[in-house]
């Protein structure tokens, strides 16, 4: 009887362990087409980087101008970085599955995904920043030194979100590919391939002056959403502009 009892809880054992490798399995193609995506997002900052620079510059310039002026100029839209999800989803919600990894691949995944939640705490940021660099966008009207300065410190922390945005995503990638943790092409295509010709922070700034202040980021999203929308066919709504 003791025999038999402990044969049951060896085979209880290997057909548990069984079960892990198995949901291990299945967590980690899910996660390579969560590190695609991701892994994509990267990219696309990446590609852009030299616009957003570029049109810091040319607002830092536009801000020294006027407060030598003691006016800014008439401004249309000055467009703004994509606003993505950075999505970590799969990850947060295998908790008990990934323990099972092993601790060097739990390591390395925790690793890549702390670049993850990098990317998306500082996505939230960069939506607030340019929201502040919208007060530039208007008629033409009287600036202060005050305001001034408050402008330059706002391009120079776009400035810095951007390069870690892409820092992050450029470190993202070199660890799943330095670890081979593996991500699907696929996911990570419909980003990282977009034309630099799709994306409005790489346009001239709008010749269409708002008659009023108090412009915001993100004018034409709503439009851009019913456009693109999320089908079960293409999964994405990844807009065409």
């Amino acid at each position: 009887m003791v025999l038999g009892v402990l044969i049951a809880l060896g085979l209880g054992a290997v057909a548990t362990e069984i079960g892990w490798k198995v949901e291990v399995y299945y967590a980690r193609n899910a996660m390579q087409v969560e590190l695609g995506e991701l892994i994509g997002q990267g990219e696309e900052r990446d590609n852009i980087h030299r616009c957003v620079e570029a049109r810091l510059d040319q607002l830092s310039l536009i801000v020294d101008a006027a407060a030598k002026d003691g006016r800014l100029p008439p401004l249309g839209g000055i467009g703004v970085p994509p606003w993505r999800t950075w999505p970590r989803g799969i990850w947060a919600s295998n908790a008990e599955t990934v323990a099972h990894l092993g601790r060097d691949l739990l390591d390395n995944y925790s690793s890549a995904y702390e670049f993850a939640d990098a990317m998306a705490a500082l996505g939230a940021r960069e939506i607030d920043v340019w929201t502040r660099l919208h007060a530039l966008v208007g008629p033409g009207r009287a600036l202060d030194g005050e305001e001034a300065a408050e402008l330059r410190r706002a391009i120079g922390e776009a400035r810095m979100i951007d390069r870690m945005i892409v820092g992050n995503g450029l470190r993202l990638k070199q660890i799943v590919t330095a670890y081979d943790l593996g991500y699907d092409a696929g996911s990570a295509e419909p980003y990282g391939t977009r034309p630099i010709k799709d994306f409005p922070i790489c346009d001239p700034i709008g010749k269409a002056v708002p008659a009023t202040y108090g412009q915001a980021p993100f004018d034409t999203l709503i439009d851009t959403v019913k456009a693109n929308p999320f089908t079960n066919k293409t999964g994405s709504g990844v807009p065409k502009r």
